[in-house]
């Protein structure tokens, strides 16, 4: 099976798995992204979150991190052999929660590091979060390709919620990583 076609598989065992937890996908979106996909998709997420009444401060936090996850594809994200960078994503609106899901190629010599880092993350309180925010900002080490950086630090920080992955291996060096992020209805 193809690159394309094995993730075009889990893109779209994603949406089914969300239609089978009682999920309703709002904004989903399989494709190449540049600055002007990453604005249409903003404001086409911030529409739809007002038409449904959702409240201005879980606007605020999906935009946050709608931002964030789009730039860490856009920035991180692997590409494949044939210099392509494949990624997807989709924004579910469940009864207590919305989900974020960022899906993106990572070479998998950098799935142990990623996965430690997030892991260190999902250990962190408020105030442990914003201290390695901070940390992150005044070292000039803010990521490697592969590494829990900036943007998943202030996707916790903001969502208030730990960060659920899973990878997704795709060929002998390439793997796609799904980051989660659970945003609690206000």
């Amino acid at each position: 099976m193809g690159l394309l076609k094995s993730i075009e598989n889990v893109f779209n065992s994603s949406k089914e798995s969300i239609k089978n937890k009682n999920g309703n996908i709002c904004i989903s979106h399989f494709g190449e992204l540049d600055s002007d996909k990453i604005s249409e998709i903003c404001e086409s997420t911030e529409n739809y979150l007002f038409d449904i009444g959702a409240a201005k401060k879980n606007i605020k936090i999906i935009f946050n991190v709608l931002i964030e996850g789009l730039q860490n594809i856009k920035n991180h994200g692997a590409f494949s052999k044939e210099g392509i960078q494949h990624y997807f994503f989709n924004i579910s609106v469940f009864n207590e929660y919305f989900i974020c899901s960022f899906s993106n190629l990572i070479d998998k010599n950098h799935i142990a590091s990623l996965s430690n880092n997030i892991d260190h993350l999902n250990t962190l309180d408020k105030i442990g979060l914003k201290s390695i925010y901070l940390e992150t900002l005044t070292n000039g080490k803010i990521s490697k390709k592969g590494g829990a950086g900036l943007g998943v630090i202030i996707m916790a920080m903001k969502s208030k919620n730990k960060i659920d992955y899973l990878y997704n291996p795709i060929d002998d060096e390439l793997s796609l990583v799904t980051l989660n992020i659970k945003v609690d209805k206000l």
